[in-house]
This record gives structure tokens, sequence and C-alpha cells, in this order.
């Protein structure tokens, strides 16, 4: 055992605290400002070692220009003997590899607050011109206070080096290394993201995406094959959260998210939309509830309120050809399910077309599938031209046929549109497209335009004769906020959009000037819907709040909020009168929208998550999609 010395430079040793490779890390004492912090040293087998040298100065460069909450903060750098050292404050706590070991991290929630404290931290770094490159669970500390550290920033890159990689070397650990690193590309701050969502997806798994025996299998894997099926025991899975790791993983670091301030704000997304936890007082218990460890508080979890035992509609999961069982309503009696169909895969989303003929569903693997609605057949899989060339493309976001059925258009995570023949897949050759995430389309009737609307908040009208002939032609409305949903209001006279501001903006589809702004929403909008005729729009609310208005007048005309969770889909019956929707769990409610009353509600089976809903043109079937990929279809 090596004797720790006395004092380092001005430092008084108190103990030593860890030792690798490289060196050794000492818990000491700083006499002059009276504080204690940790003083890293290099071993004396590699002082020679110039590259190490190297290394160890860039750490201390690395973090020294960087004073942030969530990254490790150096006071000092010096020499003793030739022997330099870096004196950092002194954490208190676990890494995260050892922070999951002893269960400090128990719920889905926490894990998120984790990653999205990295995000915040590697965001920062990077505008200051500095790439860790080497982020993993042990570099990564957990505070005893709850706070969340980044360390160990030896193999970071800093914008103003001339620091080369050696041929055939390897800088980085090989499990939570980028494609782009084996290949020996350029890097830049993208593969910070890949290793992110390495941990998240490793955090959410309790296992890595990709699982080999030996480096240079596993080198294979990271750059050919896709992750394992992302699956956790541990607790149940929103399908965005889904999307962020497919982003986070996609082998084309142009496919990734551009930052990790972008990763950061997704995952606050997904973890706003997770069930509620509540500390409640004692003496505010109901009878029953037991209290936890400590006598003054208990810990209740708020689930969505249609899983609520007191609402008198009783949610039944039904086998094909029985009845859901529920309190007789003016509006229903009963529902007979009509069977299901589809295939195991991750979906997003779907549409039908107009006659209902057609069903497109978009996946969280980029592909769309089309379907025969009367036979319940899959017709074809289309697959753009990145997926086409690299295997694998960007999720589905969002999907609309043409007025005719023939012409279908999907948008994407990545910010590309596209524009579909719905009877042979062909792709048109036109270049659409956001700088950020596409949050709607849609065709207008007369076939004049493809209208987009995105996350760079900006709502684009392409000229659809030109982008047939290859011509990504468009004109442009800049807006307030992001896009996250559209439609179409009024038979096509107007476009409607939802914004992270809360609100929805209408716009005119000829001359594209806004015509009004509706406000209520306490959240941002998640969902939009127009009603058959296009006079009422709905609209819901990553809060689980739904509304509907009239366009023509403005007036709110109902209110619900009975959804615990993020509305992802609306749908209006043809009469008007109802609307149907679903929120990341396995409930559809359906509102009397004239009814203030609590909604009808049912359930699908216990596992599932409902990712869409539509009712048909003759208002006697209700769609719902999983986000396993199953069709369940409803007679009503």
């Amino acid at each position: 055992m090596v004797a720790s010395p006395a004092k380092i430079g001005k430092y008084e040793v108190i103990a030593e605290i860890g030792r690798g490779g490289m060196g050794a890390v000492y818990r000491a004492r700083d006499p002059v400002l009276d504080r204690i912090v940790a003083v890293k040293t290099m071993a004396v087998d590699v002082l020679s070692d110039r590259d190490m040298r190297d290394r160890f100065l860039r750490e201390a460069r690395s973090a020294a220009r960087l004073q942030h909450p969530n990254i490790v903060t150096v006071h000092d750098f010096g020499e003793v003997s030739g022997a330099p050292f870096i004196v950092m404050e002194y954490l208190e706590g676990d890494n995260l590899a050892e922070a999951v070991d002893r269960a400090l991290l128990p719920d889905l929630a926490s894990r998120l607050g984790v990653v999205i404290h990295l995000c915040n931290g590697l965001a920062y770094a990077h505008q200051h011109g500095v790439i860790h490159r080497d982020m993993k669970p042990t570099n990564v500390f957990l505070l005893s206070d709850g706070g969340v550290k980044i360390v160990d920033f030896g193999l970071a890159w800093l914008d103003d080096t001339t620091f080369a990689t050696r041929s055939g070397q390897l800088l980085g650990t090989p499990s939570f290394m980028a494609p782009e690193q084996f290949l020996g590309e350029e890097i830049d701050r993208r593969v910070d993201v890949w290793a992110v969502g390495v941990i998240l997806y490793e955090l959410i798994c309790g296992r890595r995406p990709f699982d080999a025996a030996t480096v240079p299998s596993l080198i294979y894997q990271v750059v050919h094959a896709p992750p394992l099926p992302l699956e956790s025991r541990l607790f149940p899975l929103p399908a965005r959260l889904h999307a962020v790791i497919e982003l986070a993983l996609a082998k084309e670091r142009g496919q990734r998210f551009p930052d990790l301030e972008a990763m950061g704000k997704a995952l606050r997304n997904v973890r706003d939309e997770l069930p509620t936890v509540v500390r409640l007082r004692a003496e505010a218990l109901p009878i029953g509830i037991a209290l936890g460890p400590s006598p003054a508080a208990a810990t209740l979890i708020v689930p969505p309120p249609s899983r609520s035992p007191e609402p008198p509609h009783r949610a039944v999961s039904t086998p094909a050809s029985t009845l859901v069982e529920h309190t007789p309503s003016p509006s229903f009696n009963a529902l007979l399910e009509d069977g299901s169909f589809g295939e195991e895969r991750r979906l997003q989303l779907f549409v039908l077309s107009s006659d209902d003929a057609l069903l497109a569903d978009g996946g969280t693997d980029g592909s769309i599938r089309l379907w025969d609605v009367a036979t319940r057949t899959k017709l074809a899989t289309f697959r753009n031209r990145v997926h086409l060339r690299t295997g694998h493309g960007s999720l589905a976001t969002a999907l609309a046929f043409s007025g005719d059925g023939t012409l279908l258009v999907s948008g994407h995570l990545d910010g590309a549109v596209y524009l579909w023949e719905a009877a042979s897949g062909l792709e048109f050759d036109a270049r659409m497209g956001h700088e950020g995430a596409v949050g709607g389309v849609a065709i207008l009737p007369d076939g004049r335009a493809v209208v987009s609307g995105g996350a760079d908040a900006t709502i684009k009208f392409w000229d659809l004769a030109a982008v047939r002939a290859g011509d990504a032609r468009r004109t442009m409305r800049r807006q307030p906020d992001a896009i996250t949903c559209l439609t179409l209001g009024r038979k096509g006279e107007v476009v409607v959009t939802g914004h992270v501001n809360k609100s929805i903006r209408v716009h005119d589809a000829n001359d594209q000037r806004l015509v009004a702004t509706l406000h209520g929403h306490k959240a941002p909008v998640s969902a939009l819907a127009a009603s058959p005729t296009g006079e009422l729009v709905a609209s819901g609310a990553r809060d689980g709040a739904v509304r509907v208005h009239n366009l023509q007048t403005r007036e709110q005309l109902g209110f619900h909020q009975e959804h615990g969770r993020c509305v992802v889909a609306l749908a209006f019956f043809p009469d008007e009168q109802r609307l149907a929707s679903v929120a990341m769990d396995n409930t559809v409610l359906i509102y009397d929208i004239a009814e203030p009353g609590l909604p009808y509600s049912f359930a699908g089976d216990q596992e599932e998550s409902f990712a869409g809903v539509c009712v048909t043109r003759d208002g006697r079937r209700l769609i719902c999609a999983t986000s396993e990929g199953r069709f369940r279809v409803w007679l009503v």
C-alpha cells in the first residue's frame, strides 16, 4: 500500500479517497481558506508519458473554464517536484453506478432528473467550447444533498487545442462511444448526446443498448446494429421516452438531437407527464392510508383521474364481441368490441383517410405503414430516402392524408417532411422540412399546398404542384413559439396551430394572415382536432385539459380535465356533440360537449397505452392505436 503524503503543495492531506491507473485522489484541507478539497495527483509511473500529462492538464483546463452547478469546480492547479496536481471541490455522495446499486433512484422521475442535470451541465460545457468525450456513470456524481455533478474532463476536447488522436487509438469508454468515434470521423458535441443516451437507456433498462463479449464485436454493433429493444421491468415507459432515446442513439449524428439543451427539454416534457407524487400530512390522510417511515407525512401517487374507483363509470377490459359495461348516459348504452389488428412495433400515431378506406400509422423506427381498413390487412410499408440509405429513420410525429386519399404527408422528429403517393408508396423527391421537430402537417382540400408547423416556430406552406415536381417551393410565417400540433378548420379555410406558449392560433389558409388567437390552456397545447364541418376545434394540453372552441365566434364551448397525463389525440364524432380523447395510458374518455359532467370512460388491457384515437365518418366505429402497434376497434 502506498503511503499518503502529509502535504501536496500547501494542501494538508487528510486521507486517500481513491486510486487508479492514472493516479490518486486525496481528501485535503486548504489551510488558507480553511475548506475541505479534493486533490488529484498523477501516478509516478505515468509522469513520463507525455500524452498522460497532456490529458491531466486538459482535465484541469477544461473544468476550470466551466462554472456550472452540474460540473465539478476546479479551484487550483500546480506541480510539486515535477508532479502535477489538480485541486477540486470535495464531493460527498456516490457515483451514478453506485447510486443505482444502492437503490437511491427508486423511480423513473428521479432517473430522468439525473439525466436532465447531465444535459444542463454538458449543454453549458458545449456553449463554452468543451466536449467531454467520456461520459459514463462513473463520471457522474450524485451528491448527498441531491445535486448532480459531472467529473473527469480528462478526455475533453477544447475548441482552442490542437490535440490529435493517434491512428488506431480509442479515446473513451467503448460502451459509451458514438459510431463516429470508432470510424475515426471528426467529432462534435453530439458524441456527448450519444453517451448521455446510453446512460439514459441503462438507467431505464438496467442494461446497455449494445451487448457484446469483445470490444471488436461491440464496435460492430454500435456502428451497424440497432439497439436492443427498450424494455424495463422497473416501471412503465411513456411512449415519448422511446422517441427521446431513439433520437439520442441515431447512428447518423445529423439525426440526433442537435444539442443537449434540446434533449434536456424533451426529457423535462416526459418527466412532467409522469404521474404526480404528492406529500400529505398525517392529519390530512383519509382513513385507511398507511403512513410511510415518517410519522408526519406519507407519499401518495396520483394516477389519471379516469382510473380512480370513485367516478361511476366502470372501465372493463373486454375480449372480442363482448360489451363494455358502464353507467348509462344519454349518449351511450354500450360498446361492442369489434376485434383488433396490427403488428408488434412501437407506434407513435395514426390517421384515417377521409373515406375511412385507408389507415396510416407512424412508428418510432421512422417508417409509415398503410392498412386497408375493410380487410384489416397491411398494404405497404413506406421508408423515406434516409431510412433506405442508413437502415433507420427518424420517428414520425405527424401524418395527414389528402382529401381524396391519394397522397400522404409525414413529419418527423428530425424536422423532415415527406410527401408520398399512397397507392404506390412513391416518395416525391423534394426536400421539405423544419429546423426542429415537426409538430403537425396537413394538405389543403383544394390541393394547393402542404402545410407544416415545427419546433422552429414557423408555419410553412409548400406549393404542392412544385413539390410533386421535385421543387420544395414554399412561403413561411414565423410564430411566437414552437408549434406542437396543427389541423385544418372550416373545411380548410383556416390553419389552426397549437403552441408551447399555451396558445392556439388561427390563420387564413389563403393569405396566411393571423385571424384569431384562442386562449385558456394552462399548459402547452399537445393535440388538436377539427369537427367534421370544421366549425369547432378541440384542443388537448400537457396537463390533461381538453377544451372545445367555436372557430367563428371564438367562444369556449366545453372544458374537461379528467385526464391525468398529456393528451395525445382527439377525435370528434359526426354529430359534433361528442368527442373522444386519449392521454398516454389505457383509458379512452368520451365527452358530451354540452354536458359539464363526468365523461364516459373505458379502458383497454392494463399494460396497454393508447397513442391515438379516430372515429369513422359514420360514427359507428371508434379505433384506438396502442403504443405497441395494435389497433383496437369498438362498435359505438
